[in-house]
């Protein structure tokens, strides 16, 4: 219900009200741009043929099904992206995930880090796992083994059904590679030689963020450079 009237201390709530929901909004913005998180969206709409609204609205997979459907154009065929009305309802398998023993392990050696961001694409790559190098029939299956084509079975579980599938192998032959595989491959390509080309700002970029840090704490900008100046000729010298 609005208020037919309002005394002094309710006119400073509404305020008080209003201000933070300023620095809520503001906030958001900044950090959007601490983040360059509106540089990224459009180099991810970029590379994989989207606009600004699909690369921060939408999940992972409209961006592979533009990959590949580029890829395919470049080799002069047409693919849909209209969906199948067919939709499965059940769920795939996947890890079983132990619960984790607590505290520190002494009977074995260390267990050293493993960087699993790029475990599926290598899994896919190994297995040569792209939709044109699956092979639904065992009839098939056979056929392409007695040609000397090395052959990957897939075996798993989906709606407490068998399945079961082949996919062929490419044994580190260009032309023998997915479609799929070829797009993962370009992307690898692509991210290592945008690696390269910023490893020599990576000092800069250190001490930029500490800049913004000092400067985030009411120092001036020359204030802010001399203090990271200062502070390096500091350790330099420690």
């Amino acid at each position: 219900m609005a208020l037919k009237e309002t005394n002094a201390t309710t006119a400073e709530q509404m305020h008080e009200v209003a201000k933070y929901c300023i620095i809520d909004a503001l906030s958001y913005q900044r950090l959007m741009v601490k983040h360059n998180a509106i540089n990224k969206y459009r180099e991810v709409a970029s590379v994989a043929f989207l606009s600004l609204f699909d690369a921060h609205y939408f999940a992972g997979g409209m961006k592979v099904c533009n990959l590949l459907s580029a890829s395919t154009w470049q080799r002069g065929i047409l693919t849909s992206m209209i969906s199948s009305q067919q939709i499965e309802t059940g769920k795939f398998p996947g890890a079983y995930v132990f619960p984790p023993v607590k505290g520190l392990e002494n009977r074995r050696p260390v267990i050293t880090g493993l960087d699993f961001a790029s475990l599926y694409p290598s899994l896919i790559m190994t297995y040569n796992l792209s939709l044109d190098k699956i092979i639904l029939s065992q009839e098939h299956a056979v056929s392409v083994e007695k040609s000397d084509k090395r052959l990957h079975k897939i075996e798993f579980l989906f709606n407490n059904n068998p399945q079961r599938a082949w996919s062929v192998r490419h044994n580190n032959i260009p032309k023998e590679k997915g479609l799929y595989i070829n797009v993962l491959e370009y992307l690898s390509a692509k991210r290592n030689e945008l690696k390269r080309r910023l490893a020599p700002l990576k000092a800069k970029k250190e001490d930029m963020d500490l800049v913004i840090s000092s400067m985030g704490k009411g120092l001036s900008l020359s204030e802010a450079i001399e203090q990271v100046l200062a502070n390096a000729e500091k350790e330099k010298h420690s």
